[in-house]
């Protein structure tokens, strides 16, 4: 799934810049990365509609202050909230000699900006945030060969939506600490409140297969405010102190 492999790639990231770091003497820039599986709750009537599910998300951090007190964050996040899965013949002129799985996944991506505020310092250093965010809803349909994890062969939109949203959270970030190499990776435990406007989207179920080959869509329609918890980490780029570094950078 797209959402976990984006996690998953996050914290190589953060692993590989740890094992950089001890390699010699560092200090942070004033970039920080994050990443993180996510539990993605949606509320009200959005609620009755979608499922609780499972995704993941990565930020970028830019601190305006060398200590960290205000910094501006960008987010990408993503949760497939609904699956299908069907197994059909390849075409109907062949009938069921071939084989193939169709898919039908619901999904929903995230773009979100704004400003957090954060103790810079401390065993334990909380943190809140708030901002912008878009709201993508998008359901496709592919088809791939029976017990294969390679590409579809082929694969559409069915549908898709936008809604903007505003969004308030905070947590606690706590330092790994000990050796230099980790000093710089933080634990980051939070949550956060998104207030999505009005969109339609699809729930599993909402696209019909006719008689003729047609396809029939019945899409919902509501708000999307949701609550998004997390669990991960943050990283604080490093650079060389033998280094001249830009003060924009540094």
């Amino acid at each position: 799934m797209k959402t976990v492999q984006l996690a998953n790639a996050v914290t190589i990231v953060l692993l590989v810049a740890a094992h950089i770091q001890a390699q010699g003497a560092l200090e942070p820039t004033r970039f920080t990365v994050a990443g993180a599986p996510i539990l993605f709750q949606p509320k009200e009537d959005f609620g009755r509609n979608v499922s609780t599910s499972f995704g993941g998300g990565g930020a970028l951090l830019y601190r305006l202050d060398r200590t960290g007190l205000l910094s501006v964050r960008f987010d990408l996040s993503g949760v497939a909230y609904g699956h299908e899965k069907r197994r059909v013949p390849l075409s109907e002129s062949i009938g069921g000699r071939v084989l193939v799985d169709a898919t039908t996944t619901n999904s929903m991506l995230v773009l979100s900006v704004g400003p957090e505020l954060a103790m810079p310092r401390g065993i334990v250093r909380p943190y809140l945030n708030t901002g912008f965010s878009k709201l993508f809803f998008r359901t496709t349909s592919s088809v791939k060969p029976i017990n294969e994890s390679d590409n579809p062969i082929a694969s559409t939109t069915n549908f898709s939506d936008s809604a903007n949203a505003w969004f308030i959270g905070g947590g606690l970030r706590i330092p790994f600490g000990g050796r230099p190499a980790l000093k710089a990776i933080s634990l980051d435990i939070g949550a956060r409140y998104y207030r999505g406007g009005l969109a339609s989207y699809l729930q599993a179920g909402g696209i019909q297969d006719n008689p003729d080959g047609s396809i029939s869509i019945t899409p919902l329609t509501s708000r999307t405010p949701q609550v998004v918890y997390l669990i991960g980490m943050r990283y604080s780029i490093p650079y060389n102190t033998a280094k001249q570094c830009p003060r924009l950078i540094c």
